[in-house]
């Protein structure tokens, strides 16, 4: 490319026939020193679009946001009929799919809005105590009929008295809901959810869920903590999503400094 780089040189002195005596090696690096510059270049290339990909996807889904909150309200709204009646049960039982399949989507949108800040570096954290507890009882409540409808028994086991956690509450819950709604989705009907929190021996604050699901192997581990990423199985194919509920969980755990396993 026009450029020049030094060569490697190493020099040996000698003594022949007690004289001193000089050899100089010399080695041409230009080529290392290319290759060196082209991995650099790719490097940052691929960082960059990286990045565009990431502010992309954050631009499209608070745009597509918008309209879809109309949707959603104003379905809403017409259930409750504050006009009159519908007129017709047909119209009444699509709207609800309307409100449903809507809020399905929102979620949908949000996960992949989250992922794009964090790959961004746009997330940031709003850090507070909070009683893991009621965080805790706080998932549960809102995964209760899911658990329901699932035929599933969802159980709280927190150990007592543990101290406050200073963490982003919206974080926490988040990924509270993003684990038990896993658990939910792969849990054969009649099976066991569970959320508990305890102090481990080194004196961490673990959050644990656990069920009686069909699990996964070892191997697929890595796959489904990639973006994107979902492991194939018979119940996989049953349930939609974007494969962003594990890596969520845990891109913000790794926010606050802790780790998922």
């Amino acid at each position: 490319n026009g450029e020049e780089f030094p060569a490697e040189v190493s020099i040996l002195k000698l003594n022949i026939e007690g004289e001193a005596a000089f050899v100089a090696i010399m080695r041409d690096v230009t080529a290392q020193k290319c290759e060196a510059e082209a991995l650099r270049l790719a490097k940052s290339q691929a960082e960059a679009a990286n990045y565009a990909k990431s502010e992309f996807l954050a631009n499209m889904s608070h745009e597509l946001r918008t309209p879809l909150n109309a949707i959603i309200g104003f379905s809403e709204m017409i259930l409750t009929q504050p006009q009159g009646p519908i007129g017709h049960p047909a119209y009444e039982e699509y709207l609800r799919y309307i409100v449903e399949s809507g809020t399905h989507l929102l979620s949908l949108i949000n996960n992949v809005l989250d992922m794009s800040k964090i790959e961004a570096g746009k997330a940031k954290l709003n850090p507070a105590e909070i009683e893991i507890e009621t965080a805790i009882g706080s998932a549960a409540r809102i995964m209760g009929e899911q658990a329901a409808v699932a035929g599933l028994r969802l159980v709280e086991d927190t150990d007592p008295g543990l101290p406050a956690l200073l963490a982003d509450e919206r974080l926490v819950k988040q990924m509270l809901l993003n684990l038990v709604s896993n658990a939910i989705k792969f849990t054969p009907k009649g099976g066991v959810v569970t959320i508990g929190a305890k102090m481990d021996a080194n004196g961490s604050l673990a959050l644990r869920v656990s069920d009686s699901g069909i699990g996964m192997d070892p191997g697929e581990i890595p796959k489904a903590l990639e973006p994107f990423g979902q492991v194939e199985s018979g119940l996989t194919r049953q349930h939609c999503g974007t494969g962003l509920g594990l890596p969520l969980v845990k891109s913000m755990i790794e926010m606050h400094g802790g780790t998922l396993s």
